[in-house]
């Protein structure tokens, strides 16, 4: 039973990075969505938020429209970009769904 967990808040609003990993387990998956793609801004603490995601074998998402409108690019080889036809394909492919 996989989850996948939408982030949709700023990081500046709460530190929600390390809260999510606490919930999630082997086979989740993170998608960042509206505000939470914000988060590809703050590269130190993603860094690490990263390592622990490959070493706990979660999947991170971003949503590219949410990228696009915000200006900001993902650098990040392991974040894979997803359109609106993947966030329909990550709903069906996992279980359950947790927004944050």
């Amino acid at each position: 039973m996989s989850t996948l967990f939408t982030i949709n808040s700023s990081w500046y609003e709460r530190a929600w990075l390390y809260e999510q990993l606490g919930f999630a387990s082997a086979g989740d998956s993170i998608l960042l969505i509206e505000d939470g793609v914000l988060a590809l801004q703050s590269s130190v603490a993603l860094a690490s938020f990263m390592a622990k995601c490959k070493a706990a074998q979660i999947k991170v998402y971003v949503l590219f429209d949410d990228l696009e409108q915000r200006g900001i690019d993902s650098k990040y080889p392991s974040i894979e970009t997803v359109d609106y036809k993947g966030l329909v394909n990550l709903v069906v492919e996992h279980t359950k769904q947790v927004a944050w």
